[in-house]
C-alpha cells in the first residue's frame, strides 16, 4: 500500500480515549470495550489507501511546557524516540512489568520539521523540541499497532497549548486542518473527562455513604459536561461548532472535569 498525497483527498480525524497503562494488561469488562473500540479504529486506519505519509498525534499528556509560555506549540523533531513510562500511579510494586513495555515505531524528523514550518507560516508560535513518546500515544498505539503487526507509518507528535484557553486550542485545530490534504492523518488522544481532583475527593470521603454521594456527584458532572461536548463537536458548521466549544468554558463543570 504505497504512501501518496492525493489532491483533494481529505484524510479523516480520530479522537481516541487512551485510558492508562492498565489497558494493556487488565481484562476488566470496561477495558475490553475500550480495547475492542481501539482495534476497530486501527482496522479503519489500516484500510486507508494510499496510506497516510504520517500520523500527526496530539496527546492530553503533551501540553507545551510552561517554560515556553502559554502561547507556544511544541513539535517533537527527535529521531529515535524512546517511550516514556510517565504514569501518574506508581506501578513498581503492583505491576512492575509495565516499566519493561516498549513500542517499536518509526519517527520522521523531516516531516516534523515540515509540520513546524506549516504552523509558523500559519501564525502559530512553535518551537522544535526533543522528547519521548508519552503514554497517551504509545499505550493505545501499542494495542492498535502492535510490534507483530505494525502500521508502517511514521508518527509526528505535536503538543497542545499550555493552559485552559479553548480559543487557542481551536486556532491550533484550524491551523493543522490543511495538513489533512497533505497526507497527514490526525489522531488525537485523551479523555473528555479526566479529573484526578474528583477521584481524590471520592477517596477522601469519610464513609462508604459519603463516598457514594461524592461518586454520584462526580458522575453527574462528568455526564453533563460530556453531553455538552458531544453536542458541540456534532455541529456541522465550523463557526457554530467553534462557538459551542467556547461556551463550554462558562460551564461550572469545565474546570472540574479536567
Amino acid at each position: 500500500m504505497p504512501s501518496a498525497v492525493v489532491p483533494g483527498r481529505l484524510l479523516p480525524v480520530y479522537f481516541i480515549g487512551h485510558a492508562g497503562v492498565g489497558l494493556l494488561f487488565s481484562e476488566s469488562p470496561q477495558n475490553r470495550v475500550v480495547q475492542d473500540n481501539l482495534r476497530a479504529i486501527s482496522e479503519e486506519i489500516r484500510a486507508i489507501s494510499p496510506r497516510p505519509k504520517a500520523i500527526l498525534t496530539f496527546s492530553g499528556h503533551f501540553e507545551a511546557g510552561e517554560i515556553h509560555g502559554p502561547g507556544v506549540i511544541e513539535v517533537n523533531v527527535k529521531k529515535g524516540t524512546h517511550i516514556m513510562h510517565d504514569f501518574v500511579n506508581d506501578f513498581h510494586d503492583s505491576a512492575p512489568f509495565v516499566y519493561e513495555y516498549d513500542w517499536p515505531h518509526e519517527d520522521a524528523p523531516e516531516l516534523a520539521t515540515e509540520v513546524w514550518r506549516h504552523l509558523t507560516k500559519y501564525g502559530i508560535k512553535a518551537k522544535r523540541v526533543e522528547r519521548g513518546v508519552d503514554h497517551g500515544v504509545w499505550v493505545p498505539f501499542k494495542l492498535m499497532f502492535p510490534p507483530e503487526n505494525p502500521l508502517g507509518v511514521p508518527v509526528v507528535q505535536v503538543s497542545t497549548f499550555y493552559g485552559y484557553d479553548l480559543e487557542s486550542q481551536i486556532r491550533l485545530g484550524e491551523a493543522v486542518a490543511p495538513l489533512r490534504n497533505e497526507g497527514y492523518l490526525i489522531v488525537a488522544s485523551g479523555m473528555a473527562v479526566h479529573s484526578f481532583r474528583s477521584i481524590a475527593e471520592i477517596r477522601r470521603a469519610p464513609s462508604a455513604g459519603a463516598r457514594e454521594l461524592a461518586r454520584q456527584q462526580v458522575l453527574g458532572e462528568s455526564r453533563r459536561f460530556d453531553a455538552h461536548l458531544r453536542a458541540a463537536v456534532a455541529k456541522r458548521d465550523a463557526a457554530e461548532g467553534a462557538e459551542a466549544l467556547l461556551q463550554l468554558e462558562s460551564l461550572p463543570e469545565f474546570r472540574r472535569c479536567s
